[in-house]
């Protein structure tokens, strides 16, 4: 039986620290070793670049339920919805291998094909042409990850937000656990902002 899992609070920090930890997180997830007082002229990392880091390692500190795979080697397909198809750059990401499987793209057009997803990245800026596909996974072993705004308050799980000139992110736990998936702890310290709310 799987045990309960204490609350997570909120997480407030100063501008100063979420610059500094937008640069640490990112060299983390790149896998760079530098200092952990990190500044733009020590790590020449573009939002894209970071960008990227966030949605493969997003993917590596998230596990799934059995039931989201077809068997033991199947691959973790990571599907975009909406918005413009040449961004972000997601493409390097397909064929990286998480847990022994293989990353693969496809692109959706709504509920119906997200659900053969373990991720969905929704490009799609505008909340009303994107809420009913959230609400319509609200159950289904998804990963839904955005740069929308307001995005984690619609019911997606992971909002990326630019804040003081630096990519940032934020969670959704109910979300996350609504979906049956489980955020490694290291990845829930690491947001700005960590809510437990239901979406609108």
């Amino acid at each position: 039986m799987e045990s309960a899992r204490p609350p997570v609070p909120a997480i407030r920090r100063s501008a100063a620290k979420s610059r500094a930890l937008a640069y640490d997180l990112a060299a983390l997830f790149l896998g760079l070793l530098v200092p952990s007082l990190i500044d733009a002229q020590q790590a020449k990392l573009s939002d894209q670049q970071i960008r990227t880091a966030y949605v493969l390692n997003f993917i590596r500190y998230t596990d799934w339920p059995d039931r989201a795979f077809a068997g033991s080697d199947a691959n973790i397909v990571l599907c975009t919805f909406g918005g413009d198809p040449g961004a972000p750059g997601l493409a390097g990401i397909a064929g990286k291998q998480v847990r022994g499987r293989t990353i693969t793209l496809r692109s959706v057009a709504g509920a119906d094909d997200a659900r053969g997803c373990n991720v969905l990245f929704v490009r799609e800026p505008e909340a009303r042409r994107f809420v009913g596909t959230l609400r319509a996974l609200q159950h289904q072993p998804v990963l839904t990850i955005s740069e929308a705004d307001a995005f984690i308050d619609a019911g997606g799980m992971i909002g990326l937000v630019q804040l003081d000139d630096r990519l940032q992110f934020e969670i959704n736990l109910t979300a996350i656990q609504q979906a049956q998936l489980k955020a490694n702890l290291q990845l829930l310290r690491l947001a700005r902002n960590v809510i437990e709310a239901r979406p609108r």
